[in-house]
């Protein structure tokens, strides 16, 4: 076993039960945006939001970012039921011209990759008709849906730098704020960052591709990794971007390496905390690109300190 350790900071938990009624319209939030932390501001991390655009109709292709693969065997299993938690968590999240997953990180906001929510660069554009589905079954929305009032990325996604349809994986990483509070019954995921190498640890990730009706997950070691983005085998298609690349603390005998997490939960105020499980350390965002561990891996942006203090404020 690998000698590692983790900080976790983690967004609250809730109960979650069965399926509820559809969610129909709600009002809007009204908090303002939050001044970004220190350490958020810095290196590009500076959050860039928008209010949510709406015009025309959502359909169903994701957007194009590097090249999706599948690499050896398709390990997908449908996830059935997916009204309960983690399942309940996980976020169908469509927009005109396009789908990619999220997931809730509390009762109101969705997290998923920059390219979902902003094509990239200075000269790109932001997604319209953003609408999220928790738990949705492929035939059925069994929670309804909420319609998204602002969208997050961080600066650098949207400087002249980046590159529309491809861009810094280590700033593909975004939010959408929802006009209803729908996490209270769907439950919301924890976020975790580590201090030590993850490489050999276990994973799992959940999602909804375009190839295939509902909710699917696969299993996965950390192949390889570096400061920004770690290198994985999940089935990445159409659709699955933005899915979450979680550990959870007693995965099935198949896992090679488990990782402790030595500092389980540190949350922000108030007290009391209740950590939630799965804990996602990277977001899902494109398939093979560039050189070494990039050429033959999936590519997942990993939570670090200055992401999670994003998603602190957004939340």
């Amino acid at each position: 076993m690998l000698g590692k350790r983790w900080a976790v900071v983690v967004l609250a938990a809730v109960a979650v039960g069965t399926a509820a009624p559809p969610v129909g319209p709600a009002t809007a939030a009204t908090t303002p945006d939050r001044p970004a932390s220190a350490d958020a501001a810095q290196s590009g991390h500076r959050p860039v939001s928008t209010t949510a655009p709406v015009a025309g109709t959502a359909v169903g292709v994701t957007p194009a970012v590097g090249t999706e693969a599948i690499l050896g065997p398709d390990t997908r299993v449908p996830v059935r039921p997916t009204t309960t938690f983690p399942a309940s968590a996980i976020v169908r999240l469509v927009f005109t011209g396009g789908q990619c997953t999220g997931f809730m990180i509390s009762e109101r906001t969705v997290a998923t990759a920059a390219h979902c929510l902003h094509s990239g660069g200075s000269n790109g554009t932001w997604r319209t008709n953003v609408v999220a589905y928790p738990g949705h079954d492929g035939t059925t929305a069994p929670f309804g849906g909420c319609a998204a009032l602002r969208l997050f990325v961080p600066s650098n996604w949207t400087s002249a730098t980046n590159s529309p349809g491809g861009g810094d994986p280590a700033f593909d990483y975004g939010a959408a704020q929802l006009n209803c509070a729908i996490g209270t019954r769907t439950g919301w995921l924890g976020l975790g960052y580590s201090t030590q190498p993850v490489t050999g640890s276990c994973t799992r990730t959940q999602g909804y591709p375009a190839d295939r009706p509902g909710q699917w997950a696969s299993d996965d070691a950390v192949r390889a990794e570096d400061a920004s983005v770690l290198y994985v085998r999940h089935p990445l298609v159409g659709g699955l971007d933005g899915s979450p690349v979680s550990y959870t603390p007693d995965p099935d005998d198949w896992c090679p390496v488990r990782p402790p997490l030595v500092i389980p939960c540190p949350c922000p105020p108030p007290p009391p905390c209740v950590c939630p499980i799965p804990t996602v350390m990277a977001i899902l965002s494109r398939g093979p690109s560039g050189v070494g561990p990039g050429a033959t891996n999936n590519i997942a942006t990993r939570m670090t300190l200055p992401i999670i203090n994003n998603f602190m404020q957004w939340r």
